[in-house]
């Protein structure tokens, strides 16, 4: 029999002195079946006379199974052989289209016909009923692992209870490995999980210790126990798992059929599934990505993923659809429930080292601007805790990306960001919007990390070592996020606003961003990779048709631009990738405030502007240590002149020359909306009196209202640095610089200086969208 890992078959010895056959049967058509395949077989198998048998209905570990006769029939010595069996019900065509029909969710799963049904397909077809036969293992074998892997609970005598118990887990796991056989990998389900952990020695010993620090008996904590693993953990099947993957499926009916993953990082994952404690952290850009790592791991034949859930959503039908589908339900706070913590600390170790791979949101919640949000650590905290505390070994943390050519949810976060209020999530704004996900959206693709692996998990209260895993994890996120069409038309489109751009300089500056980020090996989606044009148009049209984009053409050209109103819209597609050119943005910025500077030697100035700017917008992006981060920079622009140092050291001549090697530029399209944004926030607290303290709410609140002035007379370029989220990182920017504490002279004056330096880069960067858009007449057109 089988522990839950697959292994070679063993063979059966001819020579066998007896042999105890495991029946797991549901009803008494399926008994009879596979009693007569064992009395057909026995003779054949070297049974001596009558063959031994005990009938079980083998089900989850916390449906009491009668263990009287499993008992009796161990009585046999070390040499008796073990075998179970079941019937696996084949159905023509649902194993290869997995065609969830509705009446399966009335009838039952096809796969597991009740006794009527069962004699119905018998009467069709008996070769639909397939005699599943799985490893078998001698008693003394099964005693032996029973030691290992339970310190021995009651004993492993003929007659003890936990020992009969772990033998029937055992034959369950050993079927279902045979039955994966024929069902696929998708259907690996974790099995008799709380039966496991009541008997785990790891378990007892804590629970031990949990009793003698609380001062409570032991049984108490076991009683208490029971209810909370009931509580926490899932019980996927097959018919739920279907299910899921069905209205996945419906969720993405806008989308092009396939998902585009490169099938080398598809190889990699199903690897690190297999032989590795593995959890998916997937960036959570909309309401629909957490579903693209479950579709993709069906769709593939992986094991299936058991995401979390707070406990909220633990009710009536819905909280068994979710949990039978594999979603753990979580207390939103347990710090004063000590078994509870236990428990589930107990289970998420349990099932890494079962290989039952874990997933969740590495956020936390939404992106409301396209960046990568920063990482919420409870989740990851409860991960390595349980592998810390059970010694669990090389957990892989597995960074997902999934990217959209359109996010439906956009113009929702970009109101939110405005100051409308949210509309509650009900069943009449679920079924608007799976309607609205029916509409052309383009393709999706899918970007996997290389694993950040954890040797050793750190202590509970190591946080430095949590949050150097989280910002691993984060840097590899950004690594693999590609620029796609419609991020890379977002961006030019936004950096030239209020200009539009005609069809021939949209391509020439998609060849233009295309040929830097392939010499800096950024991804790339296909369209862009291959130079596709069809495809590139096709999605271009699947923006204008979206009203993303605006095209005009009834002159001599059509001409491409992007409505003001939709700036915020468009600009979260541009702030999924504005990392990768975060150090270009930089760089310009820092050679344009020295562009008028005195012919001396500008190295130490530039380097003083890179660091002040990577101080005023540490609360966007991600940053490397400094010493990696000047690497970095110095790598760029060795890229954009190989004499870059030498240039610098010739002063504002030197600087001019790296400026017009820098085009086309694009530090304006990253990093104006940061500056416009801050600078509303500092000038509301510039105007303070003082002795005045700062209420954050009421601060967004009235940015959000002086922001809307300031666009309107174009004090601020675009509605796109008019947001909460961006409002209130220019608030945090200005506590970091201790700006934010009750208004004083001196706070006061500080506060102008910063409103004077915002405005100023603003100023700086008003004047690179012009030399852009100088360059325009000079770009090669379409075809040359």
């Amino acid at each position: 029999m089988a522990d839950g890992t697959p292994r070679a078959p063993v063979a059966s010895q001819a020579s066998a002195a007896d042999r105890l056959y495991i029946i797991d049967a549901r009803n008494r058509v399926e008994r009879r079946i596979l009693l007569d395949w064992v009395h057909a077989t026995a003779g054949d198998l070297g049974g001596e006379g009558a063959p031994r048998w005990v009938s079980l209905a083998i089900a989850d570990g916390d449906e009491a199974l009668d263990l009287d006769p499993l008992r009796a029939g161990l009585a046999g010595g070390p040499a008796r052989e073990v075998v179970p069996l079941r019937v696996a019900w084949r159905i023509p065509g649902f194993d290869r289209d997995r065609a969830l029909k509705f009446r399966h969710l009335i009838f039952g799963d096809p796969r597991q016909p009740g006794p009527l049904r069962a004699r119905f397909i018998l009467w069709r077809d008996r070769r639909r009923a397939q005699i599943l036969v799985g490893e078998a293992a001698t008693q003394g074998a099964l005693q032996a692992r029973f030691l290992s892997q339970t310190g021995g609970g009651d004993g492993c005598e003929s007659g003890g209870a936990e020992f009969a118990g772990f033998v029937a887990r055992q034959a369950g796991l050993a079927l279902d490995v045979a039955e994966r056989g024929i069902r696929g990998s998708r259907y690996k389900v974790p099995r008799f999980v709380a039966d496991s952990l009541r008997t785990s020695p790891q378990f007892r010993a804590a629970l031990a210790d949990l009793a003698q620090q609380l001062g409570r008996p032991v049984a108490d904590l076991y009683r208490e126990a029971r209810p909370l693993m009931k509580e926490v953990i899932a019980t996927p099947g097959a018919l739920f798992l279907d299910l899921r993957a069905r209205l996945d499926r419906m969720m993405f009916g806008g989308y092009a059929p396939e998902m585009e993953v490169d099938a080398a990082e598809l190889a990699k994952l199903r690897s690190v599934l297999r032989e590795h404690p593995t959890c998916i952290l997937f960036t959570h850009k909309t309401y629909i990505d957490g579903a693209t790592p479950s579709r993709l791991t069906y769709e593939n034949d992986m094991p299936m993923l058991h995401s979390f859930g707070g406990a909220n959503l633990d009710f009536a039908v819905m909280g068994t659809f979710f949990r039978r589908s594999g979603i753990i339900f979580i207390r939103r706070s347990f710090q004063d429930q000590p078994v509870y913590k236990l428990v589930l600390r107990h289970y998420i170790a349990w099932l890494l080292a079962k290989r039952f791979p874990l997933s969740w949101a590495f956020e936390g919640t939404r992106s409301r601007l396209g960046k990568l949000m920063p990482p919420k650590y409870g989740l990851m905290k409860y991960v390595l805790d349980a592998a810390h505390a059970t010694g669990t070994r090389g957990v892989h943390f597995v960074p997902f990306v999934t990217s959209f050519d359109l996010i439906r949810d956009v113009e929702e976060y970009a109101a939110e960001q405005a100051g409308r209020v949210k509309k509650p999530e009900s069943l009449s704004w679920f079924l608007g919007y799976l309607k609205s996900l029916k509409q052309p959206s383009g393709r999706i693709r899918i970007d996997l990390g290389d694993p950040i692996v954890i040797d050793a998990a750190p202590g509970p209260e190591d946080k430095r070592a949590l949050e150097t895993i989280a910002f691993a994890v984060a840097v590899e996120a950004n690594r693999v996020t590609p620029l796609t069409v419609t991020s890379v038309m977002c961006l030019m489109l936004l950096g030239a606003a209020p200009r539009g751009a005609t069809a021939g300089e949209v391509l020439a500056g998609i060849a233009a961003v295309t040929a830097w980020a392939r010499a800096r090996g950024i991804r790339l989606s296909k369209e862009l990779e291959t130079g596709d044009e069809a495809a590139l148009s096709a999605t271009v049209d699947t923006l204008v048709a979206s009203g993303l984009l605006a095209r005009y053409e009834a002159g001599s050209e059509n001409v491409y631009s992007i409505d003001p109103a939709r700036h915020p819209m468009a600009s979260y597609y541009r702030n999924i990738i504005a990392h990768h050119f975060l150090d270009r943005a930089m760089i310009e910025l820092a050679l344009f405030q020295l562009r008028d500077a005195d012919s001396r030697d500008s190295t130490e100035a530039f380097w003083a502007r890179v660091d002040r700017l990577r101080d005023l917008f540490k609360f966007e992006f991600f940053y490397p240590p400094r010493d990696e981060h000047r690497a970095a920079i110095e790598a760029e622009l060795a890229r954009i002149d190989p004499a870059w140092a030498k240039r610098l050291a010739n002063g504002d001549r030197g600087v001019a020359q790296l400026i017009r090697r820098c085009q086309p530029l694009v530090g304006h399209a990253i990093l104006l909306p940061f500056a416009e944004a801050y600078s509303v926030v500092s000038d509301i607290l510039a105007r303070a009196r003082p002795g005045d303290t700062v209420d954050e709410k009421a601060l967004i609140d009235t940015a959000l209202a002086e922001g809307r002035q300031a666009w309107l007379l174009r004090r601020i370029s675009s509605q796109a640095a008019i947001g909460k989220l961006l409002f209130a990182n220019g608030l945090a920017l200005m506590r970091h610089m201790g700006l934010a504490g009750p208004a004083t002279p001196d706070s006061l004056g500080a506060r102008r200086a910063l409103l004077a330096e915002l405005r100023g880069l603003a100023n700086v960067m008003e004047s690179m969208r012009l030399a852009t858009l100088a360059l325009a007449d000079r770009l090669p057109a379409a075809g040359e």
